[in-house]
């Protein structure tokens, strides 16, 4: 995929994925990213079997849209409206139409881990810390509402202890090492980013795992939201988190 200079900087999801492809260490945990037209929408899809259509400008997970292909067809699914389509034409077509003019990528779908039948991802708060330091200061889970394509918070994704969605997967000292593993990924992440948008003083990173638990760079967030961690009934990480966010540095 041919970048434009012209976004290499912006701040959006387009020049942030941009920007994380220039690190070969980051880049390994993306998944294929390209702008939305049909015939990359098609070739990806072929490829992988699902993908996320994401406006390139947007937050909080509104305007998402996930497209996948079986042997009967094509399903697209926005919120929790799912409809199936018999050709790829007629499933693009209809994406089309409600996407409008809004720039769009197209990113390969991650076969999320499931709780309870319910995929879930994490968000990882990132902050200067008080010596200047980058630091992990928080981590959450984010399972999905029921029939949802998404985890964001305010699409309703419900917030949970990262150790409580880990837990089936792994052991709990196994558990230590993976978080930690993450915390220094999102850290890594934080401090190449603060090279390209230097003004920015902390970062939320969205994170996916897949059935290898490889964890995959779902998204970076410039401006992340901190109360996701004001739901969970241990307020420490919060506490952390918001005299943290007071600091101004």
């Amino acid at each position: 995929m041919i970048w434009g200079d012209d976004l290499k900087y912006w701040n959006n999801k387009l020049g942030k994925y941009r920007a994380l492809m220039n690190n070969k260490e980051l880049a390994h945990h993306l998944p294929p990213t390209s702008l939305v037209n049909k015939t990359n929408v098609r070739g990806m899809l072929e490829k992988y079997r699902a993908v996320y259509l994401k406006p390139s400008h947007g937050t909080g997970g509104f305007g998402i849209f996930k497209l996948s292909r079986s042997a009967k067809g094509y399903r697209l699914q926005n919120g929790t409206r799912s409809r199936f389509y018999t050709t790829f034409d007629g499933a693009y077509a209809a994406f089309v139409k409600e996407k409008g003019k809004k720039t769009y990528l197209v990113q390969k779908g991650i076969p999320l881990l499931h709780f309870h039948g319910r995929p879930f991802d994490l968000r990882v708060m990132v902050q200067r810390s008080p010596e200047r330091k980058w630091e992990a200061t928080g981590i959450v889970g984010r399972l999905a509402r029921p029939h949802k394509v998404v985890t964001n918070y305010h699409s309703g994704g419900r917030p949970m202890p990262a150790h409580e969605l880990l837990a089936p997967f792994m052991p709990k000292n196994k558990q230590v090492t993976y978080v930690a593993g993450l915390k220094t990924l999102s850290v890594k992440i934080s401090r190449h980013m603060r090279g390209v948008f230097p003004r920015f003083r902390s970062y939320g990173v969205d994170i996916g795992i897949d059935g290898k638990l490889k964890p995959w760079i779902i998204e970076v967030n410039t401006s992340p939201d901190k109360y996701i961690f004001n739901a969970l009934t241990d307020k420490r990480m919060f506490r952390t988190i918001m005299r943290y966010s007071r600091l101004g540095r």
